[in-house]
């Protein structure tokens, strides 16, 4: 029994002993295989010195000068044929070509050879990093447009192992900087270490002009941009806006380049104070603006005249004026804005000014543009108007609308950013079609409203639906019912990546109830129409189309459309036309990331 125990322990012990000395030979060949390739990483360092030493030897002469550095690189090597290709150890892989062995002729009259080569994850522990560049004062200035520019200069330069370096051997480029025109300009600033080692940094110069001095000198004593070729297009809080006039305070009224809804004038009577346009603009519109409080006078004044014909219209106000932070432009204004008929204001909509005890004016665009009135009670588009404060000013933009001026008042969007975090108006590209966001839910779901109309799959021609049913209450259940159409055929035609199922409110549509006092049911879809008063339910400035779009409110028998010629709603018999357009408004995943884009009608943010 003894025995048996004293070979089971042997055995124990042998195979003890084996597993320890199979992994000491596994060390031992690890430890071989891992210092195998430092030796020929080392070796090939001393071969790349070599030849660069024997280039000096036979051409002495491009041997710096005292105090310099020269440089040859490892390519320049491959390129005069001096050398051999170099590898990462035991691969196929070349070395970096950027490689470098560099000759500094010191003080003593001595050449100091200096190799660094890199090779996949070997590199030589030499100094192959620039100074660091301390500026003085901040990296983005502004320099107000015709200004003579002073730099500040820099503060510091240190490298880490030559120590302080004077700041005046750094290399200062501000070759492209022109003051004379807006614009971003960087200047680079350049400082190298006795190796040549060199580091860059950038100061941006923002030359800007204050916006009211930019429509002062493009626009007559008047301060009117007028006809319709004017080049007063400014991007503002996300959307495309006119300059109109600079006001006497040096503020400037803008008015929004396209419609950005529809609702009636208002039910109890004209004044605007008491009007649902009133109530509108300065709740549901306000609050899709961008820091209105910071960038929009909050107590402009608004006058609602009373005028009796077109052909009479009052300079002053004959009403009590209003304070309040959007409004409309008045017939006046509107007609400031003509010459020879024509003006850049597109679009029928409100005007401020009223006539009689229930009726109000409004811009009519057709084939020519002119003034008309209409019951209080009518439909009609909403073109906001805000009046931008004194201290913004241009960044850049030349005022075009493929240009429009942009401020100070936010930045595009960089890649990686979620889409809840841009700006109401902003464009983004989506599953191949244009949208504009038109706000978040409570969870940051985003809103998007379709820029233009959805079109058959591979071609320019518009799909069109109509209600097949007689109830023409939006349903997503009944078949033949738009609701339906949408959110089975359609439904198609949109990516399911980020789209999100969402509660869609139906407006029941009375031309006696303001906005905000419509009844509405909800409806659970994917795809919806705009409402009636939805943001940028009627903008149509996206680009042209002849066709009509409907909109989702409900009209009894009726249906509610746009006609896109003149941003004009209708309400009437589908008989009339039958069948119309789609311009589909959906929810996205709030946590969605940019990958491109600038968020603009030309240049929309591509969805990752």
């Amino acid at each position: 029994m003894k025995k048996a125990l004293e070979k089971k322990e042997l055995k124990r012990l042998l195979i003890i002993a084996g597993i320890g000395i199979v992994l000491i030979l596994i060390g031992i060949l690890s430890w071989q295989f891992y210092f195998s390739k430092i030796y020929i990483f080392h070796e090939q360092e001393n071969i790349f010195l070599d030849e660069v030493k024997k280039y000096y030897e036979i051409n002495p002469r491009r041997l710096p000068k005292e105090l310099e550095t020269r440089e040859i690189t490892l390519q320049d090597l491959y390129d005069d044929g001096k050398l051999e290709a170099l590898y990462v150890p035991k691969t196929d892989k070349m070395c970096d070509t950027n490689s470098w062995v560099r000759v500094y002729h010191n003080e003593n009259g001595e050449y100091e050879y200096y190799v660094y080569l890199k090779c996949g994850k070997y590199e030589s522990k030499v100094d192959n990093e620039g100074p660091e560049i301390e500026l003085e004062g901040e990296e983005s200035v502004i320099v107000n447009v015709g200004e003579e520019y002073s730099d500040p200069g820099v503060k510091r330069v240190y490298d880490k192992e030559d120590g302080e370096i004077d700041v005046s051997q750094v290399d200062i480029d501000s070759s492209k900087l022109d003051t004379s025109k807006v614009g971003s300009y960087k200047i680079t600033y350049r400082a190298s270490d006795k190796l040549k080692n060199e580091t860059t940094v950038t100061r941006t110069v923002n030359v800007v002009a204050k916006l009211y001095s930019v429509a002062r000198n493009n626009t007559d004593a008047s301060t009117f941009y007028r006809g319709i070729d004017a080049n007063n297009y400014v991007q503002f809080s996300g959307m495309l806006w006119r300059i109109v006039k600079v006001n006497e305070d040096n503020s400037v009224k803008v008015v929004l380049d396209s419609n950005a809804g529809n609702v009636i004038w208002g039910k109890d009577n004209t004044s605007y104070q008491d009007s649902n346009v009133y109530k509108w603009l300065n709740e549901y519109f306000y609050n899709h603006l961008t820091n209105p409080e910071k960038y929009i006078v909050q107590d402009a004044s608004w006058c609602s005249s009373k005028i009796e014909s077109k052909e009479n219209i009052p300079a002053e106000c004959n009403g009590t004026p209003v304070t309040a932070p959007v409004g409309l432009l008045t017939m006046y204004e509107f007609a400031n804005t003509m010459v020879d008929g024509y003006t850049y204001i597109s679009n029928t909509g409100w005007l401020l000014d009223t006539f009689g005890t229930d009726t109000a004016w409004h811009t009519f665009i057709s084939a020519y543009r002119s003034v008309a009135t209409e019951p209080s009670t009518s439909i009609l588009g909403v073109k906001p108007v805000i009046n931008l404060k004194d201290n913004l000013y241009v960044v850049r933009g030349n005022g075009t609308a493929e240009d429009p001026y942009k401020l100070n008042d936010y930045n595009y969007g960089k890649e990686n950013e979620t889409i809840n975090s841009r700006l109401d108006g902003e464009y983004f590209n989506y599953s191949g079609y244009v949208f504009r966001k038109a706000g978040e839910d409570k969870d940051g779901n985003v809103k998007m409203v379709m820029a233009g109309v959805m079109n058959k799959s591979g071609t320019n021609d518009a799909l069109k639906i109509a209600y097949a049913t007689q109830d023409k209450k939006f349903n997503v259940n009944e078949e033949g019912n738009v609701g339906y159409i949408l959110n089975n055929d359609l439904l198609l035609y949109i990516s399911d990546k980020y789209l999100v199922k969402h509660d869609f409110e139906v407006p029941i549509y009375e031309a006696s109830k303001n906005y905000d006092e419509l009844e509405t049911y909800t409806v659970d879809a994917y795809m919806s129409l705009p409402a009636s008063y939805d943001l940028f339910s009627t903008d149509s400035n996206f680009y042209y189309s002849d066709v009509n779009y409907l909109l989702v409110d409900y009209v009894g028998e009726n249906v509610m459309f746009i006609n896109p010629g003149n941003a004009m709603p209708f309400i009437l018999d589908q008989s009339v036309w039958k069948d119309n357009g789609v311009k589909a408004v959906i929810y996205l995943k709030g946590d969605v990331k940019i990958s491109s884009g600038n968020g603009t009608a030309n240049s929309p943010y591509f969805i990752k």
